[in-house]
């Protein structure tokens, strides 16, 4: 590969501040929110023009169950506030047993879940931080790292106004894909086999009015799933898989998800029938992900974690088993100051699984802005965080640490939902089964 040298050049420095967020996704707006109620100065660094990450701009309008399927609710908090932000303004399938967030439901009619409409939850989300006094810089790219040692200094981005640099005490990583993490010598584990999958809603003309009778708006507007899905066995697929934290892999699964696209509105095109919307982001689902201090362990269901931020299952598993995810999972002692935030927590395997979803993204974001804002009023090393101080204001703040008697009582039938396909369908996902294997399934 040819290299060229860059010259050297003076950067200005637009901002000094407490603590940067680098993503506004789910787990940067909770990050943000978060570390701004504890008294920090912050500013959310974003690429795009929206906040939600692949909740808004990759279409993944569906905030994943809070409960664990028996009942039982796992998230407060942040995470439980986002659900109701999503839908403040707008549409929702929120069963009415869950919609004043009881902790427990005896015979529940339906998982703590709800799908969203994207616009109302992109403005609702602008909303809260404008109302948090959250210094929000969108259209800006995440480019390097500063460094002094092994600490962060502050990190230099791209936007209209060319390069500039932004100087904080403490970062979050909520980028999804560990970028900062990544760049400052945090150590990590890559995934090179991402599925390509997209979706869109779409309207049917002939349909619509029979649809929205028995389902309002989401049921005459549904979602559509083009290409691979996360929960059947893709061991007969044709459809390749794609290293998410490069830019050839990223390019060839942008265009082969089109291409799953265009080729069934070639098959299906007709009067009256059309799609309304497109994503804006790749759908990659586990790119780089941290080796933290420590690791989430799935390997004991209900494990009594002294650290533990908070309760996390599959949001797919119902019931599903129940763990306490350590703080010392949010961050590496390689550097001194930084947090991750998201997907790309210290959990491997399985947990990885667990972690990418939307309520796992707003526990880790929530608990790493906290201890963001507890690390700016000390010496600025996260790894020297009161974890007990930490986990008063998670718990004053209605998250629940522990596992609970009634979750370890439940019944658990253990089903690996990536052995059948009634994740997607249970959603209320149409799947375009053409373009997921050579079997039809």
């Amino acid at each position: 590969m040819r290299r060229i040298v860059e010259e050297a050049r003076e950067i200005p420095v637009m901002k000094e501040t407490d603590v940067i967020v680098i993503g506004g996704g789910i787990a940067g707006i909770a990050a943000a929110v978060a570390a701004r109620r504890c008294g920090a100065a912050v500013t959310l660094i974003e690429k795009s023009v929206c906040l939600g990450g692949l909740a808004t701009n990759g279409l993944v309008c569906v905030y994943f169950p809070l409960d664990d399927g028996a009942g039982n609710r796992l998230f407060g908090g942040l995470t439980q506030e986002l659900l109701h932000t999503t839908i403040k303004y707008g549409y929702n399938t929120l069963p009415d047993c869950w919609k004043d967030g009881p902790a427990r439901v005896e015979n529940p009619t339906g998982r703590y879940q709800t799908t969203f409409n994207i616009p109302a939850a992109v403005l609702a989300f602008d909303e809260l931080v404008q109302d948090e006094g959250i210094d929000v810089m969108f259209d800006t790219a995440f480019a390097a790292p500063i460094m002094e040692g092994n600490t962060i200094k502050g990190v230099l981005v791209e936007n209209k106004s060319g390069r500039s640099a932004y100087l904080a005490k403490v970062f979050i990583d909520a980028s999804g894909d560990s970028d900062l993490l990544y760049r400052a010598g945090v150590p990590t584990e890559t995934d090179p086999e991402n599925i390509c999958s997209s979706w869109t809603h779409e309207i049917d003309a002939a349909e619509f009015d029979k649809a929205y009778a028995a389902g309002g708006l989401v049921a005459a507007v549904p979602l559509r799933w083009f290409g691979l899905r996360p929960d059947v066995d893709n061991s007969h697929a044709v459809i390749p898989k794609f290293d998410g934290t490069d830019a050839a892999g990223r390019n060839a699964y942008i265009r082969l998800s089109r291409k799953l696209m265009l080729d069934y509105l070639k098959e299906h095109r007709r009067e009256g029938y059309s799609f309304l919307t497109y994503p804006t982001q790749i759908q990659t689902r586990m790119t780089r992900r941290i080796i933290g201090k420590k690791e989430l362990n799935c390997t004991d269901a209900y494990a009594y974690v002294d650290s533990s931020i908070g309760c996390v299952a599959h949001c797919m598993d119902n019931p599903a088993p129940v763990y306490e995810f350590p703080y010392e999972g949010l961050y590496s002692t390689a550097v001194t100051n930084v947090l991750a935030a998201g997907r790309m927590v210290s959990a491997g395997g399985r947990g990885w699984e667990i972690m990418r979803s939307i309520p796992q993204c707003a526990l880790t974001g929530e608990a790493a802005g906290t201890a963001a804002a507890l690390a700016v009023k000390g010496d600025g090393n996260v790894d020297h965080v009161d974890i007990k101080k930490l986990q008063e204001i998670l718990l004053a703040n209605g998250n629940i640490l522990h596992c609970t008697k009634e979750m370890k009582e439940k019944e658990i039938n253990f089903n690996d939902y990536h052995k059948n396909a009634k994740a997607s369908g249970g959603l209320g996902i149409k799947i375009d089964s053409l373009s997921y294997d050579e079997t039809g399934h």
